[in-house]
């Protein structure tokens, strides 16, 4: 792939034995590289090792063998290239949507007024123009997360990684989050890494599904997502090839069965 922006080569994670414990392989074998500005999702039963994998994209964990590449640099350290979202928003409750916004920026030393404008900018962007001065627990559960879209935006990353971010909400605001989740990626051309465990928000969103398996996490498939954009809401119950996706998605992760998409490792 010409243009990865992560490359993935052989990557084992191993956590030690603690205790009574036994030592855990959460990672075997994965290679996969991902593509600048595409939307990647990754989906598989509990501990086949997504949140793992995200970790090691981010720079918070290193592998136990094999490399990831991100610039030309091995197992890069954290930096601000990648930001990281949460299930649980993570804000900072005694600062306004503004301040938590802005917060990232003030690590950059941007005049004043450039970090103002630049808040300003992704409140528009998220849809917030008039909540600036509240407080988290003044917000929805949505708004908070659009807050955590913002503040995960306005330092300027090149890769937005999130671990289940919208896991927490009921299914409207799921699903209006995930279409306005589609209208920044279209708008910023950042590069998405999203673990997620539902099928639909998979298929929704994303240029390609990672399918895992686990005992150890393992690379199952890798699906091409080849439904149009932009994505109408109403793909989700009106269109066969989504439909046909999501059933073949359904039947990899609960049978270890259904045709393949796509290429089984890299490639894009």
């Amino acid at each position: 792939m010409s243009h990865a922006v992560f490359q993935l080569d052989g990557i084992t994670k191993t956590y030690p034995a603690t205790g009574a414990e036994e030592a855990f392989v959460a990672l075997s074998r994965v290679d996969l590289d991902i593509a600048k500005g595409e939307f990647l999702s990754i989906i598989g039963p509990s501990g086949c090792g997504k949140t793992t994998l995200l970790n090691l994209l981010a720079g918070f964990l290193k592998p136990s063998t094999g490399t990831v590449w991100r610039s030309g640099l091995a197992n890069p350290a954290p930096g601000p290239d990648r930001t990281m979202m949460f299930q649980d928003y993570a804000l900072y409750p005694w600062m306004t949507v503004a301040e938590n916004v802005g917060f990232g920026l003030l690590a950059k030393s941007l005049p004043r007024r450039e970090r103002d404008e630049i808040v300003r900018h992704f409140i528009r962007l998220v849809r917030l123009q008039g909540f600036e001065d509240k407080y988290p627990d003044q917000l929805s559960g949505g708004m908070r997360q659009r807050v955590s879209i913002a503040r995960a935006l306005a330092p300027d990353p090149a890769v937005v990684l999130m671990d289940e971010p919208f896991g927490a909400l009921d299914s409207l605001t799921r699903d209006e989050m995930q279409e306005e989740l589609l209208s920044i990626w279209a708008e910023t051309g950042k590069t998405f890494v999203l673990v997620t465990h539902s099928i639909d928000e998979a298929v929704f969103l994303s240029d390609r599904v990672i399918a895992m398996s686990a005992k150890p996490g393992r690379i199952q498939t890798v699906l091409d997502i080849p439904l149009a954009r932009p994505r109408r809401p109403d793909i989700r119950t009106r269109d066969a090839d989504f439909l046909e996706l999501k059933q073949t998605i359904f039947d990899l992760l609960h049978h270890g069965r259904g045709a393949s998409h796509g290429p089984s490792a890299g490639g894009h």
